[in-house]
């Protein structure tokens, strides 16, 4: 890394640059040969591999990877010679429009300990410049200070006793690239990828930035152990939470009965929990409260009581059934939210929903099981600006700008309100901190003032974007914007690609947390086949098979039977026409049913308890 180049941005009010640590780097060639790249006519896309052409596009719309060789050149007297190896993969960048070599570089911030070793120092934040152009960009004299050898000795051109070899013209050819001897490559600040994402909460103070160079040893090297270099840095602009945002939470805040959530402080050096734990996560499967002190470049500071809440849904209660095979039946079940059926004690096949569950044609008794699922329905709520009177501005033509934005959890971003110029359909588009798209809504937008569904699930993360993909015709503020402007604990408005003056297009943003959807165990309901195994008690009932003249009833002799017993007549349409319900247990009694209402013809006695379900038919002349 070049000491000298860096550009270190707070966390607001700077666009897509905020909470970046922009650096440049040097990679010297300081061996005694040239570090040559040749590529090859293998193309890879994922899985697949293609010979000889190019494909053009992989089916996902990136870029092909290409694979290289590393060219080793020896000398023995006067003949050289050379063997080439696998050095990785080349890849086409669109913006620079020349090949890259693939994985070149890691950079982390880090806080320094006793330990040699600094890649085992605690990082900070990470950044990656993982495709470079292999070129001859400079030498070292003329990048004095960036050719260091491993006794901490500067280099320059004259050091060097095979200067040049190589060539010194290596250029971003989609053929051969490199670095000669004496040589340097040099990627400035301004570039693609050329930064560290500083993480908000950061404290001021003393750091390094360490930089690692061909992190995955793809290249055979003279030296393998003079790739990693770290330099001190002092950061200026960082302004940490206050004691409320020592925890972050990198879960959620409620979380479902047996399930965990991941709880992480501030980096620091040392780390107390309320729990008694060291580290600087720790994974919470309780409610309760949490607490941590943290000893770090913010001083030794104590956070408030962070509440971990639970949602533990009520078992349900479930109703059995009887039916006589081969037929359909209903099992039941009740609970304090929505019923899923299933039909296995856990995981199984999911059957369906609903406090009545009706079976296909069962031909056994077969269970079948209830779970209760409770829904806590998450918080909507609006982030300011809510109309475009903050300030003054115009109708805007102009489909790069965009806002950018941060989420400190996962959730929904239903709706935004538009100042059209126009009727007309719209191209609305989120992106990640690259400018991918993630998810897009083409919208008919009517003239004036309207809101835009735009239903965009967005992960927590931060540099999103939200733009236009077709000319806008919206307008935006160029005067009296503030930023940030946000929802708390749930995202900020951090700036627009113009700059923290400018205001674009979207107002008024619907957000909704995600819900939590909570699962209770489950239990059973069985429906019970009452031909199979169960002893036919309806036989034994004594029958008057004639109605009495005198009184109008049918007297029916019972057996014993258990408590909670049920019988019902039912006529030959399967309507019930008389019922009665035994509390407790019967020795044996006679029942007398009134059929001075009834029609002459065929019924069915039916006897239904916990045990048996059984019909007897009945005749009534």
């Amino acid at each position: 890394m070049d000491p000298t180049t860096y550009t270190e941005y707070s966390q607001t009010g700077n666009g897509v640059e905020n909470g970046r640590l922009r650096i440049s780097v040097a990679t010297p060639n300081i061996g005694h040969g040239p570090l040559t790249v040749m590529t090859t006519t293998t193309f890879v896309c994922g899985t697949d591999t293609f010979y000889g052409t190019s494909p053009g596009t992989c089916p996902n719309g990136d870029a092909p990877k290409q694979l290289i060789n590393q060219r080793v050149f020896s000398k023995k007297g006067k003949t050289m010679s050379y063997y080439d190896r696998p050095a990785g993969t080349m890849t086409y960048h669109p913006t620079h429009q020349h090949m890259h070599v693939d994985d070149w570089g890691i950079y982390t911030l880090r806080i320094a300990t006793l330990d040699p070793n600094p890649l085992n120092w605690p990082i900070v934040g990470t950044g990656a410049k993982l495709a470079f152009c292999l070129m001859d960009l400079s030498t070292c004299t003329a990048e004095f200070g960036n050719c260091v050898n491993d006794k901490n000795d500067t280099l320059v051109n004259t050091d060097f006793p095979n200067y040049g070899l190589g060539g010194g013209q290596y250029t971003c050819s989609p053929v051969v690239q490199g670095i000669s001897s004496g040589f340097v490559d040099y990627y400035d600040q301004t570039l693609d990828g050329m930064w560290i994402n500083i993480p908000p909460g950061t404290c001021n103070g003393d750091y390094w930035i360490v930089t690692q160079i061909d992190p995955y040893n793809y290249f055979d090297e003279e030296n393998e152990n003079n790739n990693i270099v770290a330099t001190p840095i002092t950061l200026k602009k960082q302004t940490p939470f206050g004691t409320g945002g020592i925890i972050a939470n990198l879960g959620a805040q409620t979380i479902c009965n047996g399930g965990t959530t991941t709880l992480q402080a501030n980096l620091g050096t040392t780390y107390l929990w309320s729990n008694g734990a060291t580290t600087q996560t720790i994974v919470v499967s309780a409610s309760g409260t949490y607490m941590v002190t943290v000893d770090g470049f913010c001083g030794v500071t104590t956070s408030p009581p962070y509440t971990v809440s639970m949602i533990t849904p009520a078992v349900p209660t479930a109703q059995n059934s009887y039916f006589i095979a081969p037929a359909s039946t209903t099992v039941s079940a009740t609970g304090t939210g929505k019923i899923d059926w299933y039909d296995a004690s856990s995981g199984g096949n999911f059957l369906g929903t609903g406090n009545v569950f009706t079976t296909g044609v069962l031909n056994n008794t077969t269970t079948f099981y209830a779970e209760n699922i409770e829904t806590q329905i998450g918080l909507t709520a609006y982030a300011p600006p809510s109309a475009n009177t903050i300030g003054g501005g115009a109708n805007h033509t102009d489909q790069t700008r965009f806002l950018t934005f941060d989420a400190y959890k996962d959730f929904m971003l239903q709706s935004v309100k538009v100042y059209a110029t126009g009727a007309g359909n719209r191209l609305i588009e989120l992106r990640d901190g690259s400018g991918g798209i993630l998810d897009t809504v083409t919208a008919m937008v009517p003239s004036g003032e309207s809101r835009i569904t735009l239903n965009f699930q967005v992960a927590k993360g931060s540099n999103y974007q939200l733009g236009v993909g077709s000319t806008p015709n919206f307008f935006r503020n160029n005067s009296g914007v503030q930023f940030p402007y946000n929802v708390s604990g749930m995202l900020d408005i951090t700036s627009s690609s113009a700059g923290a003056s400018y205001y674009y297009f979207f107002y008024d943003w619907e957000v909704k947390e995600n819900d939590i959807v909570c699962n209770s165990s489950r239990v059973p309901a069985t429906a019970f086949n009452s031909t199979t195994g169960i002893t036919n008690n309806i036989n034994s009932v004594v029958w008057n098979t004639y109605p009495n003249p005198a009184s109008g009833y049918l007297t029916v002799e019972l057996p014993s039977l258990p408590e909670n017993s049920k019988l019902e007549l039912i006529d030959v349409t399967g309507k019930k026409v008389w019922e009665q319900n035994i509390g407790s247990t019967n020795k044996s009694s006679i029942i007398s049913i009134d059929v001075t209402k009834m029609s002459a013809g065929t019924y069915s006695l039916k006897i239904e308890n916990e045990k048996i379900s059984e019909r007897k038919i009945l005749i009534i002349e």
